[in-house]
């Protein structure tokens, strides 16, 4: 009876949680979202440097091949079991991913980090994950740099954020390298579907040499930051010499450090007067905070 009980009060906690969520999403473009969610075991199978802080990771799972996106910039929780323990998965009723990995018991909980799809080849069953690594100052990251073939990880499916294919006038996408995957994503599906319409785009890295090796393409204002502060160079460039690329947006996609995503959307809504619900901004870090 007790855990009868148990497992239903996480059930409405889950709920409340979600129509948080939703709420928060109110203030700003609607994102691309799953009716349920889809979960699945799988196997890295390849593993290639980018470069010395950029990895990418290939998984394959027979499940892959019937996975479907809900859009171009797909995030997903990455499931990562500790070496040595097996990968044990969260209960797939459970609405909060989060919520259900915290009530495995801690000798195999596996570690939970949000990642977008570089790339999906549903014939072979494949995807391609590029991760920006930071040693060991994140389970993530200590993770993924020491991941080999072979190696068991779990997905759970998440959704998307774009929506700019829904808009026809000009559009601002701005990243930094967190989210570059999901930038490039994005290109390769508007491309590939023949999308022709005015899009300005800025990212923000800490060196040239992060954006040639994660594949930016010409085109792309890259701004390095060197040894400043993360967000600063491309909100200043934005706000000042790129001031033109914020005029008549009929939409704006903007995702990396929290502090960036923050005072760019404020730029834009606050001092521009840009309609809140056709700006998109997701915080994929916070300079000095490790994410839940």
């Amino acid at each position: 009876m007790t855990a009868i009980v148990t497992k239903a009060g996480a059930k409405v906690r889950d709920a409340l949680l979600e129509g948080a969520s939703k709420a928060y999403g109110s203030a700003m473009a609607p994102t691309r979202d799953r009716d349920g969610h889809e979960q699945l075991e799988m196997t890295v199978s390849r593993v290639v440097d980018l470069s010395a802080s950029v990895r990418r990771l290939t998984f394959t799972s027979e499940d892959l091949r019937h996975f479907e996106r809900v859009g171009a910039d797909e995030y997903f929780g990455l499931l990562m079991p500790r070496r040595g323990v097996p990968l044990v998965m969260p209960d797939p009723e459970r609405r909060d991913c989060r919520a259900a990995v915290a009530d495995i018991d801690e000798d195999v909980r596996p570690d939970l980090r949000w990642y977008t799809i570089r790339a999906h080849r549903p014939e072979l069953g494949e995807i391609d994950v590029d991760v920006v690594t930071h040693g060991d100052s994140g389970p993530g990251s200590s993770w993924v740099r020491r991941a080999t073939v072979g190696d068991p990880a779990g997905l759970r499916s998440g959704g998307a954020l774009y929506r700019g294919d829904d808009v026809a006038g000009p559009q601002l996408l701005v990243a930094d390298e967190t989210a570059i995957p999901a930038l490039l994503a994005i290109l390769d599906d508007r491309a590939a579907r023949g999308l022709t319409g005015e899009v300005r785009i800025h990212v923000e890295v800490p060196d040239a040499e992060t954006a040639t090796a994660m594949g930016v393409p010409a085109g792309v204002h890259v701004h390095p930051r060197g040894e400043a502060a993360p967000g600063t160079v491309v909100l200043e460039a934005i706000r000042g010499e790129h001031a033109r690329d914020t005029l008549d947006l009929d939409y704006a996609w903007l995702c990396g450090e929290s502090g960036l995503v923050t005072c760019l959307r404020r730029h834009l809504v606050k001092e521009l007067g840009a309609e809140r619900r056709r700006v998109l901004f997701s915080g994929y870090w916070k300079l000095g905070a490790a994410r839940p």
